[in-house]
């Protein structure tokens, strides 16, 4: 007796036999009309042509043409014929199909009923020991509520351990000291493509200008390398690390070292965060001054208090701005919150359309509008 598998595998070598004669059919077609065609041609060629040779070298042509399309159009009649025998063929195996589905899903309807009352009977089986499983069940129930005790306390010192951690955070937040801020200003362009110079002579500029201009030290990193970085973190210790060049939302892309100038070095952003938080003196402020670098600053926060990144892809003159007035807000004193609002405020007056990526991002219990990095002498503690 035919299975419903067997039945599906015979209508798919129908159904590609079917398919080759199709292609066979068209073929014929094709040709036949070509042929047609071409006896046309010649016919038209015989009835102009000037000279009897010529009218009889086209009509026999013409002649050729027609028989040859003659018999593609036999060739097309045997191939429907057969095509039509197919779809017979195809239809008496989808009817055995059809049985076949029916006689399986009955067998399929009587091993469920079996299946049923064998379920019924370990049913009544069970419950024959219901009694003696209670104490049992008692038993799970005492350890399953030791158990959950015991993940309880787990939970607890988990909270506590995130609870000292988000205190070292905030204490790790530079509160305002006799010592000079100091920012770590690295960029990297290793095609060239940015004005980062530009970019950091401005700040400089506008650091010189402000308020509290002696009490900023800025040490510029151009090229960075990823080598570079953690020597700058280890020796000048930075309250600040600023980078500047290309990111997106996944990696910052580096300087290789390379003297011929290579195609830079991507450095993940969780990497970027280990490097910077594994120093004993770890950054309160990181801004990533580059494309797209927003989209993962969550991930700095569980080392570094505050951190700051653009949300999309920000032109040249976007970020020079916003750098430049964001550092001399900082340097006159203000809150990074504020300095940050002002940024963006001045980004917008000079018309420029990127004014609303640059993004900030706290760590739990920080309040950035509190936060001011530079005071002067007579209100530090």
């Amino acid at each position: 007796m035919t299975t419903s598998v067997q039945a599906r595998q015979k209508i798919a070598e129908v159904v590609t036999k079917r398919s080759k004669v199709d292609q066979d059919l068209g073929a014929a077609e094709q040709k036949k009309a070509t042929k047609e065609a071409e006896a046309a041609d010649k016919a038209s060629r015989a009835a102009k042509a000037t000279s009897p040779a010529n009218t009889r070298m086209y009509d026999r042509q013409a002649d050729q043409a027609r028989n040859a399309a003659i018999a593609e159009g036999k060739k097309i009649a045997a191939l429907a014929k057969k095509r039509a025998d197919l779809s017979k063929e195809e239809a008496r195996h989808s009817k055995t199909l059809t049985e076949a589905l029916k006689r399986e899903a009955a067998s399929d309807k009587r091993d469920a009923d079996k299946a049923q009352r064998a379920r019924q009977q370990e049913d009544r089986k069970r419950e024959a020991q219901r009694k003696t499983d209670e104490r049992a069940r008692q038993q799970e129930r005492i350890r399953a509520e030791q158990q959950r005790r015991a993940e309880q306390h787990a939970t607890d010192t988990r909270i506590s351990q995130t609870e000292e951690r988000l205190t070292a955070q905030i204490d790790a937040l530079r509160p305002p000291q006799q010592e000079n801020l100091r920012i770590l200003y690295a960029t990297a362009t290793p095609d060239g493509d940015l004005r980062v110079s530009q970019e950091i002579r401005r700040v400089k500029n506008a650091v010189v200008a402000a308020l509290h201009r002696d009490l900023v030290d800025i040490e510029y990193a151009p090229d960075v390398t990823a080598d570079d970085l953690l020597n700058y973190l280890t020796s000048f210790q930075p309250h600040v690390v600023h980078f500047s060049g290309h990111a997106n939302e996944d990696v910052l892309v580096f300087d290789d070292g390379s003297l011929e100038g290579g195609q830079g070095r991507a450095i993940p952003i969780d990497l970027f965060m280990r490097a910077v938080t594994a120093p004993d003196h770890q950054p309160s402020l990181v801004v990533l001054n580059a494309c797209e670098s927003a989209t993962n600053l969550e991930a700095l926060l569980s080392g570094v208090p505050i951190a700051i990144g653009m949300a999309a892809s920000v032109g040249d003159p976007d970020a020079i701005t916003f750098a430049t007035r964001f550092y001399r807000s900082i340097a006159d004193g203000q809150t990074i919150e504020s300095a940050l609002a002002v940024a963006r405020v001045d980004m917008e007056m000079n018309g420029l359309a990127d004014h609303d990526l640059p993004t900030l991002v706290t760590a739990p219990g920080i309040d950035a509008a509190t936060v001011r990095l530079v005071l002067p002498p007579t209100d530090q503690a």
